[in-house]
């Protein structure tokens, strides 16, 4: 199975809009709006798309579709995703079992976010 980040903002919104666990009900179009000036990349998974990787200065989210969670990253997909000096990324309440996920590859939580310094 080859899993690769791929340039296709309009898949890669569709589906990441579909695997976020929202907290609170946002609009598709609010969305749209919240992520204009993110760069998106779709995650491929032998050609099909299992989420989304948003990248905006540094900072790093992804949303990966319920089943593909766990399964989906490979070193390569890290490397591609943390190529920046500094990475930043939040954890959402409810998701504290990332913690220790972030801390394993390497960031530090510093205030409200995670940090990977290269």
């Amino acid at each position: 199975m080859t899993t690769q980040l791929v340039d296709d903002r309009e898949t890669a919104l569709r589906v990441g809009y579909e695997a976020t666990d929202w907290t609170r009900t946002v609009l598709f179009e609010d969305y749209l709006s919240a992520l204009e000036s993110w760069t998106i990349k779709a995650v491929l998974r032998d050609d099909q798309c299992i989420g989304a990787v948003y990248f905006n200065d540094g900072e790093v989210h992804a949303s990966i579709l319920p089943e593909w969670r766990g399964k989906w990253v490979t070193r390569g997909l890290l490397r591609e995703m943390f190529d920046s000096p500094v990475v930043t990324t939040q954890v959402v309440p409810g998701h504290e079992f990332m913690f220790g996920i972030l801390e394993r590859l390497g960031f530090e939580k510093e205030d409200s976010k995670w940090v990977l310094k290269h």
